[in-house]
This record gives structure tokens, sequence and C-alpha cells, in this order.
């Protein structure tokens, strides 16, 4: 089993509070983990109470890349899980001083059973991704793609191997060409956050069997 819950995203849900920005929650069998935090601290609050995720029961967070709306919201993280290990593309202060232990990554590798950092790959700013594998293949968790994400993509392959099923998260207004690319490598592309309408929209007419779609309040169940 495996359940990815979109606690924050631009596209609003129903009675939870929408940022620009982007955080997931990922639970499996065997570890719960955060991906990213958002921008504001208070709606990532609000949102996981009022879809009954327990911070405290985390088991490690992820930190795709060091821009505001993905690691805004950490303040309230260490809050409610002092102490929390967090993966990050490298070293940054802010969050040791929020009462968190940031790991930095230099390179893609196993973090916890089934489930494995992507990267950081540089181009521009360091990013990083999250992958895990389900029964239904490895699903890959991507903060604004700022690498691309097809890169992303095939770096999960090598490091974890395929099938690759699910794609979820920021694509940073991708060439359609990027699109196709992913298409080729994944079963279901969800593009969310920074992606774009016209991102969603061509997946959406391009490859419709491969189009999810996702918003805040959102579940995955795989």
């Amino acid at each position: 089993m495996a359940r990815v819950v979109v606690l924050v995203d631009n596209e609003p849900g129903e009675g939870l509070q929408n940022r620009w920005g982007f955080s997931a929650y990922v639970e499996t069998d065997e570890w719960r983990a955060l991906f990213d935090a958002d921008t504001d601290p208070e709606a990532l609050e609000h949102n996981a109470e009022a879809l009954g995720i327990d911070f405290s029961s985390l088991d490690f967070a992820v930190l795709s890349h060091f821009h505001y709306d993905h690691v805004g919201g950490f303040p309230y993280v260490g809050k409610a899980a002092p102490g929390l290990k967090v993966y990050t593309p490298l070293e940054e202060g802010r969050l040791r001083s929020w009462g968190l232990e940031p790991s930095p990554c230099e390179r893609s590798g196993q973090v916890a059973p089934n489930a494995w950092i992507v990267g950081p790959l540089r181009v521009g700013i360091p990013e990083q991704a999250l992958a895990f594998r389900t029964p239904r293949g490895l699903v890959l968790l991507v903060g604004c793609s700022h690498p691309g994400v097809a890169s992303l993509a095939e770096e999960a392959l090598k490091v974890a191997g395929g099938p690759l099923h699910a794609v979820i998260g920021g694509y940073h207004s991708p060439p359609l060409g990027e699109l196709d690319r992913l298409a080729g490598l994944a079963e279901l592309i969800c593009p969310m956050h920074c992606s774009g309408s016209r991102a969603r929209e061509y997946v959406r007419s391009r490859y419709p069997e491969k189009f999810l779609a996702g918003r805040t309040g959102t579940v995955f169940e795989f």
C-alpha cells in the first residue's frame, strides 16, 4: 500500500487553504514522509489538521529545492515534529534553526525501504525528487523540476528501476517536447503546482489515458 495526500497546491480544494507552492504527505506500509512544505506554515498546519495528517508520526522529510514555495512551511514542521530528518539538496542553516535535522544529499540513493532520493541534479538550482515503489510500480514526486521532469524521471529509473507508474508534482512550465519524453517513460502524468495550464491541457488532450488530475486535498492510492 502507498498513499499520497496533496497537502497544498496552487489549485484549491474544498475547505482547505491553497497557496502558490507544493507539499505532499506520503504513507506506505513501512514509513511516513513529507515531501516539500509549501509557502505558508499556517496553510500547511490548517490543511494537515483538516486532512487528518499527524506530523509527529513522520519518519523523514524531503526538500526538493530551496525556493520559498517549497521550504516556507518548515517552521511548522519543526514544531510538530522536532528533530525530524530532512533530506536536502545542499546544506541550509534555516532548517536547523527551525528545529529540524538537515541531511544534505550529494547523489541519488536509497533512504528507506523502497524509497530513494533522486538527484540532486544540477541544472541551475540543485533539485532532487522522491521515488518510492508501489504494487503498481515506481511513483516519483517532483517539486519544480528545474532540471527537467523527464531528466528526473530517467534518473529515478536508473537508481530504482522500472516500471515508472506515476510522476506527480511541479513541472515548471515545460516545453511540450519534455512532456513527450515523459510520456515515453511514465504510465501516468500528473502536472501540478508550477506546471501551468498549457502543460496540463497538452497532456490531457495528447495523452488522455496518462493524464492524472490533482489539487489541494487530492488523495492518490497505489
